[in-house]
This record gives structure tokens, C-alpha cells and sequence, in this order.
């Protein structure tokens, strides 16, 4: 058995399961025949899925983006992908659209463990969202998507993440960079393009430990995320670096359903991280203004406080911006910024009316709890080394997809 990195396995005898179409029935009789490492292929074809359920560590192929369509419709759950402990899981080669259901769950779902089981890998896709939301992740990490494209309007968020199952991520120490030795213990979100959902790609929420990095981002709302105010635990911690975040067009004013009001490229609400080396142009226009490219907030000091009455609140907030965990308990780790180019302001403070009167600085200071606030020159982050890329399970010709098929088999 050949090995990436010690981790990621070949499978040598491989099949290929052929399924009669791309119906969901068809595919899911495919599934059903597969053994672990095989690849179920779907041919072209236009399709619906409401309920397809992917439980097996295979390769689901289809015959490449524009050939092999699949429609959601505004169905919650139409498909769901569930990590498995027996390998690795992906999906490639498809055209995937929703339409008109921003609930959730959100039209394609993945769950599992996060330790205990292998990732699913997203690559060659394409994502098209027409007012609805594309992705529920639910697990902290463990899922890759690269070199896939997605499409939306104004409010279509791409992904959701958030984890409510495996809550011992905010007390297991962090995976930033070489940390995640085996590149498995994040979400990785790398060569992607992200057209529109201008007010947000994905949404990181209660114990995502999310690597944002080579994407394109064209009018979009690019990274927002959680604190521990309004979800329990909040976003565990970021890395975001060497993406494009262009504003194109900014001298039109389109009604709000449309692309060009973006707020903000990045929206820092809980956790540390790092953002270094990613250029940004200016987010300012005739129809919306000026706005900062990163926006800081800390809402747990105001309306939505874990620590009780105004009396009772004090820096630092749970989970605030800043602050990680050693395995033992939370402590002070600063965001850092660094290498960025472009455009690029930062707007921290209050943003849900400051009921208690708070002094902004209290909570937030440059040196303590964020370093370089210029997000331009500095220096990375002391001990701080990113993590392999492209990632082991991304390449032009990955161990499984270099191994020929033994023996295919089709379904009549």
C-alpha cells in the first residue's frame, strides 16, 4: 500500500461501478453495489435529487461539469455525504443547482465524525445557487473543496458551517498550519472561484476550524463567521491567505438581490487566526460607499453576553476575538495580520448598540489581541507554518485517480 504523507491510501484494485444514469435511483443502486475505494461513474444527463444518501468511502465520478447535472430544486437535505472511517470520500465532476430554499438543512449536507473518520473531498464541481443556500457542514473539520466554482446572488451563502456534535473542539488544541499534521482535523477551502453571495461565501460557525486559501472571490461577501454570543460556541479558529477578493463593478447600483452590495470581504466575530498575503480591492462605489474591507466585532459584549448582566462581563468574552485553547483552557493568542495588499481598512467596533457602554478598547487592543492593524508588511505569526498545499488529496493525478480500474461492472 502506497502512502501520502503516511496517511492517504491507495486503492490498487479499484472498480467502476457504472450507473444506468444519472437518476437518483440509479445512482443510489450504484452506491449500493460499491465497496470501499471503488468509483461510481454517472454519466450525462440532467437530473433531480431530493434524498440521495452517500454513506461509503468511494469515488462518486460524474462525466464533468455541464454533462452531468444535478438539481436540487429547493429541497433541505437532497443530498447528504457522511464521512466514513474506512476512507476517503469524493465527489467530482458535476454540475449541482438549488433554487428558492434558504432553510435548513440546505440542499447538500455533510456529517460524520470529525477524528474518527476520513474526509470527503468536493473537486471539479460547479454550484449554482438562485436564492437558496448551497452547503450544511456540520462536522469541525475533515472536508476539502478545490477547484470548484460557485455561483449566487446577494444572500446565497455557498457554505454553512457549524458543529454541534463534536463541541470538544473549542477544548482540543488548535490545528492551524502544521498543527493539522495529517491535514485532517480542518475544513480546507482552497482554488475555488466564488462568483456573487455578497453578503457571504460561508458563515463559520460553533467549533469549524476553517483554512480559506488560493480562492477567487469576485463581488462577494467572502469569509463571515461567529462568536460565542448567538450560537453557543462560536467559530474555533481561521486561516485565510493568498485568495484574490476583487470588486469589479463598483460604480453600479442594482437593487439588493443583485451582487454589489458587499459590506465587508472578511467579518471577524469570535477566535484567532491568521490572514496574511491576500489582496483585496477597494470596497467603495457610488451606489454603497466606502466600506472596510475587514470589519472586527465582539458581540458577546453587548446584547448577546455568555457572561451575564453588563456587571458581569469582562474582557476577555468567551471565545472573543484573540483568544484559543491549549487542550486545558483559553488564553490569550492574537490575530494576526500580515503581507496583505490593495485596499485594505479595518472596522472594529460596536455593532449591536453597546447596551452596556462599553469602551471598545477594553475588549479589543492592537498588540494583545490583534497585531498589525495596517493588515499590510508585519510579521507571520511567531512558530506559525501553513500546511501543505495543495492539499495531499488535491492533485492532477491523486494515487486513486491514477490507478486503473481492475474490473468494472455495470448496472442493467
Amino acid at each position: 500500500m502506497l502512502l501520502v504523507l503516511g496517511y492517504f491510501p491507495s486503492y490498487a484494485s479499484a472498480t467502476t461501478v457504472n450507473a444506468t444514469s444519472c437518476s437518483q435511483i440509479d445512482v443510489q443502486n450504484a452506491i449500493r453495489t460499491a465497496i470501499t475505494g471503488d468509483v461510481v461513474s454517472v454519466p450525462a444527463g440532467n437530473c433531480a435529487w431530493t434524498s440521495l444518501i452517500l454513506q461509503k468511502a468511494v469515488t462518486l465520478q460524474g462525466a464533468g461539469i455541464g454533462n452531468t447535472n444535478i438539481d436540487f430544486g429547493s429541497g433541505a437535505k437532497s443530498f447528504e455525504v457522511i464521512k466514513q472511517s474506512t476512507g476517503v470520500t469524493k465527489i467530482k465532476g458535476f454540475s449541482f443547482s438549488c433554487n428558492n430554499a434558504n432553510i435548513h438543512p440546505h440542499a447538500l449536507v455533510v456529517d460524520g465524525s470529525w477524528l474518527s473518520a476520513e474526509p470527503v473531498v468536493f473537486q471539479n464541481n460547479n454550484f449554482s445557487m438562485n436564492g437558496c443556500a448551497m452547503f450544511d457542514i456540520t462536522v469541525a473539520g475533515g472536508v476539502i473543496f478545490s477547484r470548484n466554482s460557485f455561483t449566487g446572488l446577494w444572500n446565497d451563502f455557498a457554505l454553512a458551517l457549524k458543529d454541534t456534535v463534536d463541541t470538544n473542539s473549542w477544548t482540543t488544541a488548535d490545528s492551524m498550519g502544521t498543527n493539522d499534521a495529517n491535514g485532517k482535523k480542518n475544513i480546507y477551502i482552497e482554488d475555488n472561484t466564488f462568483n456573487g453571495q455578497s453578503n457571504g461565501v460561508l458563515d463559520c460557525d460553533d467549533n469549524i476550524r476553517v483554512v480559506l486559501r488560493y480562492n477567487t472571490f469576485i463581488e462577494s461577501g467572502g469569509y463571515n463567521s461567529h462568536g460565542r454570543d448567538s450560537s453557543p460556541d462560536g467559530c474555533r479558529h481561521f486561516e485565510i491567505y493568498n485568495n484574490s477578493f476583487r470588486y469589479p463593478d463598483p460604480n453600479t447600483c442594482p437593487s439588493m438581490s443583485s451582487l454589489s452590495n458587499v459590506n465587508q470581504y472578511i467579518w471577524l466575530r469570535g477566535a484567532t487566526g491568521v490572514i496574511f498575503n491576500n489582496s483585496m480591492e477597494n470596497l467603495i462605489g457610488q451606489c454603497w460607499g466606502d466600506k472596510p474591507e475587514i470589519k472586527l466585532s465582539i458581540r458577546g459584549a453587548e446584547d448577546d453576553r455568555p457572561q451575564g448582566t453588563c456587571a458581569q462581563v469582562s474582557y476577555p468574552v468567551p471565545h472573543q476575538l484573540g483568544q484559543n485553547n491549549n487542550g486545558i483552557r483559553d488564553f490569550t493568542d492574537p490575530i494576526y495580520f500580515w503581507g496583505n495588499t490593495g485596499s485594505i481598512a479595518m472596522g472594529g467596533g460596536w455593532g449591536w448598540g453597546n447596551p452596556c457602554g462599553f469602551n471598545w478598547n477594553t475588549f479589543f487592543q492592537w498588540g494583545r489581541d490583534g497585531i498589525n492593524p495596517s493588515g499590510a508588511g508585519g510579521n507571520p505569526k511567531p512558530g506559525y507554518t501553513s500546511y501543505t498545499y495543495p492539499h495531499p488529496l488535491i492533485s492532477d493525478a491523486t494515487l486513486t485517480d491514477s490507478v486503473p480500474p481492475a474490473v468494472t461492472i455495470s448496472l442493467q
